[in-house]
């Protein structure tokens, strides 16, 4: 259960699959390979609480840290998907303190939040007793703040002072589309570059965790450049796509 924080606190960086597929079959496969975390996408991808649950025991089984990202505002799900075991909660759109209050508040035991107890599920998916659990995971566990809008830079001291707000998520695509106010994203484009470095430097120097979106390699590797702790590479549309590209490439007859 620890291993998460055992890699962010020995200063690696964490590598991320990211999936909204919830076939199961798919999702095995996916953690063959060498991610140390899974992102599980409620927010746009296709997973409800009971496929959401589902496959967090299927990456506790293979030894993957299941990291969950919520629909908007949904902090009745951050909580559920602590119960089922995830260890890290992304919430999107996190633009005021307000928001990030409402999320630890979903997220957090006491005295830090007001999260409700019912962690018997996930204590016994990581086969640990109840008072283990709520000793170690409230410290084990990460409540991500998507920073992903101008009003949220904006206001972004105010947001990771919040106690409990564990790191951010830099969300670039929609961070692109809110600085340039045009609907296609330019993720990392000149527009939004320096922001994200800020973004990094400064919830470096309060002392919390960072985590960001690649859609490809270059992008992963400018990202741990930055110093980045958790880095997400690539999603189900990449991984199937470069696979079936892969293919096809090596055919004489096309």
């Amino acid at each position: 259960m620890k291993r998460l924080m055992r890699i962010l606190d020995a200063g690696n960086v964490v590598l991320s699959g990211w999936c909204g597929i919830t076939d199961p079959r798919y999702l095995e496969a996916i953690a063959e390979y060498d991610f140390d975390a899974i992102v599980l996408d409620m927010q746009h991808g296709f997973f409800d609480e009971t496929t959401v649950q589902n496959a967090i025991a299927t990456l506790v089984a293979r030894g993957k840290a299941p990291l969950v990202r919520i629909p908007l505002a949904r902090w009745d799900t951050a909580a559920r998907v602590l119960d089922f075991g995830a260890l890290a909660v992304i919430a999107p759109m996190i633009n005021t303190a307000e928001d990030a209050r409402s999320f630890v508040s979903a997220t957090r035991f006491v005295p830090v939040g007001e999260r409700s107890f019912g962690p018997r599920h996930a204590a016994s998916l990581y086969g640990i007793d109840t008072n283990e659990y709520l000793q170690n995971f409230d410290q084990c566990s990460l409540a991500l703040a998507m920073i992903e809008t101008r009003e949220a830079y904006q206001n972004l001291d105010e947001i990771i002072a919040v106690d409990g707000i564990g790191g951010v998520l830099i969300g670039p695509g929609d961070l692109s589309i809110s600085f340039r106010q045009n609907p296609i994203p330019d993720a990392y484009g000149v527009d939004t570059i320096d922001v994200v470095k800020d973004i990094v430097a400064r919830c470096k120097q309060a002392g919390i965790k960072t985590a960001a979106f690649s859609i490809d390699p270059k992008a992963a590797n400018m990202l741990h450049g930055l110093g980045v702790d958790i880095i997400s590479v690539g999603l189900d549309v990449t991984y199937i796509a470069e696979g079936v590209k892969a293919h096809f490439a090596g055919l004489d007859f096309r």
